[in-house]
């Protein structure tokens, strides 16, 4: 023989209900966000890396003319810093002294590259943030989260009623 309801089986059926209730409609809600945010979230991490690469290309080009300005600086003052910038750009020698062309030597790296390893690269914008956005903004995909969604939320609605209420009862 089952027990008489009373109010422990009320207040449990109660949290039971309020439970399914918020795990469907939950459901729901999530759908209704990623219909809603997630292209938002998409476009602001593509702004955020075109920010950042900005950024990156700033600072190197910002190092670039202190590396200049220095370099000028230094040519006004330093004799051995004039001889050997003549020697690189004008294939200058001095008076007695023989020059080799050798091949197998490594160059030295320039110095726009020098400067760009010396700075840590921007992050680039996440690929699986934009690809699931552009499925999410597509018309059919759209309208069937929206659908879903609603749905959800009727199911949510019409399955957690407290006992002996109908959704078609009119209280008058």
């Amino acid at each position: 023989m089952a027990p008489a309801p009373g109010p422990k089986a009320d207040t449990a059926g109660r949290l039971g209900r309020f439970f399914g209730f918020a795990i469907v409609a939950g459901m729901a809600f999530a759908l209704l966000a990623t219909v809603v945010v997630l292209p938002a979230a998409a476009r602001l991490d593509k702004a955020r890396a075109d920010r950042d690469a900005l950024a990156y290309q700033t600072d190197v080009y910002d190092t670039l003319i202190a590396y200049r300005t220095a370099l000028i600086a230094s040519v006004k003052t330093d004799p051995l810093q004039t001889e050997r910038l003549l020697m690189t750009q004008r294939n200058y020698r001095r008076p007695g002294e023989a020059a080799y062309a050798l091949d197998d030597v490594p160059a030295d790296p320039p110095v726009l590259d020098a400067i760009k390893a010396q700075l840590p690269a921007p992050r680039p914008a996440s690929p699986t943030l934009g690809t699931l956005s552009r499925r999410v903004q597509r018309p059919a995909t759209r309208r069937g989260l929206l659908l879903l969604a609603g749905l959800l939320m009727v199911l949510a609605a019409v399955m957690f009623l407290p006992p002996g209420q109908s959704p078609a009862a009119e209280k008058t």
